[in-house]
């Protein structure tokens, strides 16, 4: 994690060398973790809500 880190800090400092190729990559990569990982949550809410309104209709 402290790769991660050093390497964050490093490239908000640095003016040079950061172009918006690489913040559309970086923001590619954060997107590509995220969604499935927000559709899955959504998945198994909605299955908490399913069983929560049986629970209620009995």
């Amino acid at each position: 994690m402290s790769f991660m880190k050093k390497y964050a800090q490093r490239f908000w400092h640095e003016e040079d060398g950061v172009t918006i190729v690489e913040m559309v990559i970086i923001v590619a990569v954060i997107l590509i973790l995220i969604i499935p990982t927000l559709a899955s949550l959504g998945e198994a809410e909605d299955a908490k809500l399913a069983e929560l309104q049986e629970k209620i209709s009995k």
